[in-house]
């Protein structure tokens, strides 16, 4: 590749990765949860909240819950803790957001007082929620389900695009660093011209 394309590549490639992670786009998270006894994994989707600080709006909620699958995010279009949705029977209330940064509210981390609602079928619906300060319980709506505390976390997965954006501006400054070096060791380069003997017109031929 030449190396003024290279150098072409490299600033919109450069740009469109910064683009990426300060425009508004979908976020994926891995998340996993275990208490005494129980245990569950799965995968969520998030979006920024333009209202709330350091809140993400969850959009997609998907995995099993003590082997139970998951069958989706109960809807919830306030994304507003002082308007919380609830569930069916005993009135679970969530709002889906979600603060990978924390709320910054009594140290509390990841999830708010109303929490995550999702679908478990069979008329069963569950809320992870935040009990108190680092704690996050689970809930259902069944009869005398008060909630139990819940490890549950969250981890951010890479988006292949960035990297590949990423990369390919990093091998732009790489060519034309490497272009840059030749032509500087090429302008110290000294050529050997043979002497050559001068004849003048005036002079008379020996």
């Amino acid at each position: 590749m030449k190396p003024g394309f290279c150098f072409l590549l490299t600033i919109p490639c450069l740009a469109a990765f910064m683009a990426v992670g300060t425009t508004a786009h979908a976020d994926t998270f891995t998340f996993a949860w275990e208490s005494p006894g129980e245990l569950g994994s799965g995968t969520l989707t998030a979006i920024t909240n333009t209202n709330i600080p350091n809140a993400l709006d969850v959009t997609s909620f998907s995995g099993t819950v003590n082997g139970t699958p998951i069958l989706g995010l109960l809807p919830c279009a306030t994304y507003d803790p002082s308007n919380p949705c609830s569930t069916s029977g005993t009135g679970v209330f969530y709002d889906n957001l979600l603060y990978p940064g924390g709320t910054g509210i009594f140290g509390i981390t990841v999830l708010d007082s109303a929490g995550i609602g999702f679908d478990l079928g069979n008329g069963v619906e569950g809320d992870f929620f935040a009990s108190s300060s680092h704690i996050i319980s689970f809930i259902t709506n069944l009869p005398h389900d008060d909630g139990h505390p819940a490890g549950f976390s969250i981890t951010p997965v890479p988006e292949p695009s960035s990297f590949i954006l990423l990369g390919t501006g990093l091998l732009g400054i790489a060519d034309t660093v490497r272009a840059a070096s030749e032509v500087r060791a090429g302008s110290w380069r000294f050529v050997l011209i043979p002497r050559q003997t001068i004849l003048d017109p005036r002079a008379g031929v020996p």
